[in-house]
């Protein structure tokens, strides 16, 4: 008879023995059913070790950002033998403090990343040093072959090759899509934009030679496609070069032709006149006669009185603009009903966010007409008592030169996915029709022209041979701490549309707090302006 303990044992031994057998039998079944480990195609999925980010380009090809390869330099804490051998030839070779290194290799236990983003020079020199402990990491980053040339614009990538700024940071999911399954590299979409990197060279030049001759305190500066609304060029000085994004601060980095609001001054007459025009309740027909000052009153008695810079005579819609009225075109307004001369500026854009792919666009500020004072309309209509952006003024003169169809602003022409080789092309497109007539629209060329003519405003703009149209503009501004106009503050600026029988760009410059010997946007932004009319003629990008 088997005692009670060898049945315990035997129990134990029949349970081992089956659950062996359950597994070699599963064992067996898996292989039959999925085949061998070797033989099977149930493996990892393949992840792409790499995602190459896609380039930048302007609208003919040239690189305005491309991925690129560099070495950063590290130390592996364990690996060194010799501490003050690695930091003095280390100081030697990167000009970086001996003692400095000396600490930041004594505080760290393992890892020391001692440069990120060498030159080739020295990357050469420190291999060839062979350093115990010291290796050069290859790492993949970004490289921005214009430099400043559309800086802000473009924006840069950190360390990790992710985009921060500007478009790179807008396009970043294209540019640097997540790695895929099923591919060694995965490639992202390449950008071509509107831009005309030639134009851009001849647009900052000027912007320059603005700078060296007037010292102001920055700059905007925008040509547009005049039929597209498309951004040829784009300038904000002081320039940065997003090579070195780190050595400039944010404010620098901005895009303030998207970002930056101020009253526009007279410029803005034209715009003021294409809303009263269409609204058609301004008895422009009678002629009105500058003697130098106009003034109004409001319903209570109150009188408001507007100056002009010297006594115009017979004044026509035409003339307002050469000579840039400020009574004539407050009369006018103050004989439009508010809410449609309002209106009438909404419909050209102001008041709009236009989205171009540029982080920190803004509105401007059109106040409701419920909040306008009795001479809001008046000081509305020669450019103040409103906030615009430099792009909401190029913008709005699409209008003009289209006879009447608003533009809708772009700077991104085609996305290519390098990898299927599809495309997404973008076409211009317009943003709201008849928002004048091209009768309200010729009367507005035609005093833009007459502007570039002797005695004109704009006469300093003008190119023999050359329809030009032009409106300038001389603003002065509010100091911010005080809260009133300021004798230091300007923004002396001008607008042209060129040529005027077929328009091709739409070109504006502004230049704010001049501090040279004129505060006038006639001799500040117009000779600019017709100098760079002529190189666009050199290189047949205009023509006659």
């Amino acid at each position: 008879m088997v005692s009670r303990e060898k049945q315990g044992h035997l129990f134990w031994l029949i349970l081992l023995i089956v659950l062996f057998t359950l597994i070699i039998v599963s064992h067996i079944a898996f292989v039959i059913f999925f085949g061998s480990k070797e033989n099977s195609s149930y493996t990892n999925p393949l992840v792409a070790s790499r995602v190459i980010r896609g380039s930048i380009t302007d609208r003919n090809g040239h690189l305005l950002a491309i991925e690129t390869p560099y070495y950063s330099c590290a130390i592996h804490i364990p690996l060194m033998k010799d501490a003050q051998v690695v930091a003095s030839t280390l100081s030697d070779i990167l000009f970086i403090d001996e003692k400095l290194l000396l600490e930041n290799m004594k505080n760290r236990s393992s890892y020391y990343l001692v440069k990120r983003r060498l030159t080739n020079k020295e990357a050469q020199l420190i291999r060839e040093a062979r350093l115990d402990g010291v290796v050069l990491e290859k790492r993949y980053g970004r490289t921005y072959p214009q430099h400043y040339h559309a800086g802000q614009l473009v924006g840069f990538t950190n360390s990790e090759n992710r985009g921060l700024e500007g478009l790179e940071l807008t396009y970043d999911s294209l540019l640097s899509p997540y790695p895929a399954l099923g591919e060694t590299l995965t490639y992202g979409s390449d950008l071509e934009l509107t831009l005309d990197i030639q134009v851009q060279y001849l647009l900052d030049q000027q912007v320059i030679e603005i700078d060296e001759l007037h010292s102001p305190s920055s700059i905007v500066a925008l040509v547009m496609g005049a039929q597209t609304g498309e951004i040829i060029a784009s300038s904000v000085f002081p320039f940065y070069d997003p090579n070195r994004y780190q050595d400039f601060d944010v404010q620098r980095r901005q895009h303030s032709v998207v970002s930056a609001m101020y009253e526009p001054g007279s410029v803005f007459k034209i715009f003021s006149l294409a809303s009263i025009l269409h609204a058609q309740q301004a008895d422009v027909d009678q002629e009105f006669y500058c003697d130098g000052s106009y003034t109004f009153y409001s319903p209570s008695g109150q009188a408001t009185t507007i100056n002009c810079v010297s006594a115009h005579g017979v004044i026509t819609p035409e003339t307002m603009i050469k000579y840039s009225c400020n009574g004539a075109i407050a009369h006018w307004a103050n004989q439009t009903d508010p809410s449609l001369f309002r209106q009438g500026l909404v419909d050209l854009g102001f008041s709009t966010v236009w989205d171009v792919g540029l982080s920190g666009s803004i509105a401007g500020s059109l106040q409701p007409v419920e909040k306008w004072s009795s001479r809001s309309a008046a000081t509305i209509a020669f450019g103040q008592e409103i906030g615009v952006t430099a792009l909401q003024l190029a913008t709005a003169a699409t209008a003009i030169a289209t006879g009447g169809e608003l533009m809708s602003p772009s700077i991104v022409k085609r996305i290519t996915n390098r990898g299927t080789g599809e495309e997404i092309v973008f076409t211009p497109q317009i943003s709201k029709c008849g928002v004048i007539t091209p009768q309200e629209a010729h009367i507005i060329l035609k005093g833009m022209e007459e502007a570039t003519e002797s005695g004109g405003t704009a006469s300093k703009i003008a190119v023999e041979g050359l329809r030009i149209g032009a409106k300038t503009g001389t603003a002065q501004l509010i100091n911010e701490e005080t809260g009133s106009y300021d004798d230091d503050h300007f923004l002396a600026s001008t607008l042209a549309i060129v040529p005027i029988e077929d328009p091709v760009y739409i070109i504006y410059i502004g230049v704010l707090h001049p501090s040279g010997t004129t505060i006038w946007g006639s001799n500040i932004a117009s000779p600019a302006i017709g100098n760079l009319i002529e190189d666009l003629l050199r290189l047949g990008k205009i023509r006659y």
